[in-house]
């Protein structure tokens, strides 16, 4: 019975993995902030971490002979043995995979919080307009497509011009998004595969 407990454990222990949510939070105040949590393990990207710097060791150096060069054949490029017809094949087959995948990949995302106010400022009051309206064009249809390719949870956009003097662009911007290690997982073996397939293919083509 005991390899039974062992199994049984094993297969709780994966589990548990399986279900271990993968947070990204980003943040920007006058400063850009951004970190991955796997669980309750926190990974800050930026700013990173000063490395502690490491006593390089002095290698003596022998002088080396030269050899002679031995003459390489040139091998036929690609398009030159196949033709262009079957790269560009090729490469249609490749981002047919590659967009498949990060419609997957996006379709499990969670984001949890996405927060973003931008207070728009120029020298003079038409300055200020022609900003506003560039930030406007650019940042709301961005984020509508983003909500819709991914699910959200709540978000919020703020864009005001700021017709005061001396006054400043200001930014502030705060996001948090999820994924469940379960879900990669799932995606690695789904798009692996098909991806082995398409190698397979390529490789018994050539």
């Amino acid at each position: 019975m005991l390899w039974l407990y062992i199994l049984l454990g094993i297969a709780l222990f994966v589990a548990l993995v399986m279900f271990i949510p993968i947070t990204l939070r980003a943040s920007y105040k006058e400063k850009f902030w951004c970190a991955v949590y796997i669980g309750f393990v926190k990974l800050q990207l930026v700013p990173a971490k000063p490395k502690k710097e490491k006593k390089k060791k002095v290698k003596k150096q022998t002088p080396k002979t030269e050899q002679p060069k031995k003459a390489t054949e040139k091998k036929p490029s690609l398009i030159k043995k196949y033709g262009i017809e079957w790269l560009l094949n090729l490469i249609k087959r490749v981002a047919e995979l590659a967009v498949s995948a990060l419609q997957d990949f996006f379709s499990h995302i969670l984001i949890k919080k996405f927060s973003l106010s931008i207070s728009a400022a120029g020298d003079d009051a038409a300055d200020t307009a022609i900003k506003y309206g560039k930030y406007c064009a650019v940042v709301y249809p961005a984020v509508g497509t983003i909500v819709r390719v991914v699910k959200c949870k709540g978000y919020g956009v703020d864009i005001n011009p700021n017709f005061s003097e001396k006054a400043e662009t200001e930014i502030n911007f705060d996001f948090v998004a999820r994924v469940f290690v379960f879900r990669l997982v799932a995606l690695a073996v789904k798009h692996g595969i098909k991806g082995l397939k398409l190698l397979a293919e390529v490789k018994n083509e050539l």
